[in-house]
């Protein structure tokens, strides 16, 4: 279960009146497959643009899960929230190389000092996901959601200097979350090879993500927790993880 997901789109720059296909992609490595749109399946599910707020228009089992057509210029932002979903460990093995993956070596330890089962043992998991588009001018700046765990471009990437990087605020609970790790997949968009890399916040909650021209870039964290009580009765769940995913292009790292 060490997929991300995230939201892609073969454009992150366009004009207005241009259709917008976002596709929700779950994978590795910034490579993976589309999945339908199901209300099962999905919280929430919208885009916003010049203050104002759009649900989606989405039908069961669309592919790519939402189409738009922006009529105006602005930054856009698309943002999804999937329902927990539960997966079953059968042996401690998967879960231990997850977490190690994600950076959460203190779970594994919790984990062993607590005598938890080492087999057939469940975690709940939540997804929060945003792509960042640029239409015509692209003027605008990427907001706080009110998410439990959010990734905020501080920077817009469509309009200004990254030459010394884009600056990334990391949100847990609505507030900014110091010295965690977060993962940054850059894919060219002339012969889309993946580069990997990792990047830690400071005590702001912010991280300093370097750019290049032509790429667009996954940045993904995650937290992995102990269920809490009425999770763990009602679910019968031991562990919950929070993902966060934030996508978006980039042409000129100096700004267009």
């Amino acid at each position: 279960m060490g997929h991300e997901l995230w939201i892609d789109t073969s454009e992150f720059k366009v004009e207005k009146g241009t259709k917008v296909d976002f596709d929700l992609r779950n994978g590795e490595n910034f490579d993976g497959f589309s999945l339908g749109y199901f209300d099962r399946s999905v919280e929430k599910f919208y885009w916003r643009q010049n203050g104002e707020r759009f649900d989606n228009a989405s039908r069961q089992g669309d592919i790519p899960a939402l189409q738009i057509e922006p009529d105006k210029n602005g930054l856009i932002s698309a943002i999804y929230v999937s329902k927990p979903s539960v997966i079953k460990y059968k042996d401690f093995k998967k879960f231990h190389s997850f977490a190690i993956e994600k950076n959460a070596k203190d779970a594994v330890d919790l984990h062993l000092s607590q005598s938890f089962p080492m087999e057939n043992f469940s975690e709940i998991y939540t997804r929060y996901s945003k792509a960042l588009v640029g239409v015509g001018s692209s003027i605008g700046s990427d907001q706080a959601n009110n998410l439990e765990l959010e990734l905020i471009a501080k920077e817009n990437p469509y309009t200004d200097d990254m030459s010394d990087g884009i600056e990334i605020l990391l949100l847990y609970n609505g507030q900014p979350h110091a010295f965690a790790t977060l993962n940054v997949f850059e894919r060219s968009t002339i012969d889309f090879g993946v580069n990997t890399f990792a990047v830690q916040t400071n005590e702001k909650g912010m991280a300093t993500v370097k750019v290049k021209n032509d790429r667009t870039y996954l940045i993904d964290n995650v937290i992995l927790r102990p269920a809490s009580m009425k999770l763990s009765k009602d679910k019968g769940v031991i562990w919950e993880s929070l993902w966060a995913a934030l996508t978006f292009g980039v042409k000129e790292a100096s700004g267009l």
